[in-house]
């Protein structure tokens, strides 16, 4: 009799913990490592790849012109060695690299830094686009940092809002005078940005975008571009 009692009792234990890990599992969506609060992000990647190796197509560390580039927008200039937005809003027109076709592996890299400028508050956004079949505002994938106030990133696929977001982050916020490095690649049916030699956000894209185009551009920032470096992987 005592010994049914406490296999009874055992039992009755068992289901109550596994009554609450069930509750938990409910609670926490049923997933290990689904990303940080407030972001949207595609499944992690098995290896981080494009970040190293290539062959070097091209670069520019704006020195002396902008004759690689086509300029939609009257404010972009080189100053001081460095690309730069200008004081004036640009509206989506932006920078475009001329006689340069981005192969279907590639990483780009370059440097960039978000500024106050004449501006009334600071905007962070920093934004580069790429992989489009012409040369053309959200014809491909735009990795945009700090957009909207720097309220928000994401790898857009065409339109900025919306479903064209793929990969999402609201954590992470531009920091006013500080210098990033961007590495953005195109792999096989897989996009990856990297920020300071870090994975920042990462999009698997079965119907991935194979163009030939990359730009800069931005709304109404102030942000300084420089050492463009262009590699086919």
């Amino acid at each position: 009799m005592k010994k049914l009692y406490i296999l009874t009792l055992i039992c009755a234990v068992s289901l109550v913990f596994a009554a609450g890990c069930e509750k938990q599992l409910r609670l926490s969506g049923g997933k290990a490592g689904a990303g940080q609060k407030g972001s949207k992000e595609s499944s992690k990647p098995q290896m981080l790849l494009g970040l190293t190796g290539g062959e070097l197509l091209f670069q520019e560390d704006f020195g002396k012109d902008l004759a690689h580039w086509d300029t939609r927008s009257r404010h972009w200039r080189i100053v001081d060695g460095r690309l730069y937005t200008g004081d004036g809003k640009n509206n989506n027109e932006g920078l475009w690299l001329k006689g340069i076709q981005l192969p279907a592996d590639v990483r780009i890299e370059f440097e960039a830094t978000s500024v106050k400028g004449n501006n009334k508050v600071f905007q962070g956004d920093i934004k580069v686009e790429f992989g489009g079949p012409a040369p053309e505002h959200v014809s491909g994938y735009v990795a945009l940092f700090g957009g909207w106030d720097n309220s928000l990133s994401a790898i857009c696929k065409g339109d900025e809002h919306g479903e064209g977001r793929l990969a999402i982050d609201t954590e992470r916020r531009v920091e006013e005078n500080k210098t990033y490095k961007f590495a953005v690649a195109r792999v096989g049916t897989e996009v990856f940005w990297y920020l300071d030699g870090a994975l920042f956000l990462y999009v698997k894209d079965d119907a991935i975008i194979k163009g030939g185009s990359f730009g800069f551009n931005n709304w109404n920032s102030r942000v300084y571009f420089d050492n463009l470096k262009i590699y086919a992987l």
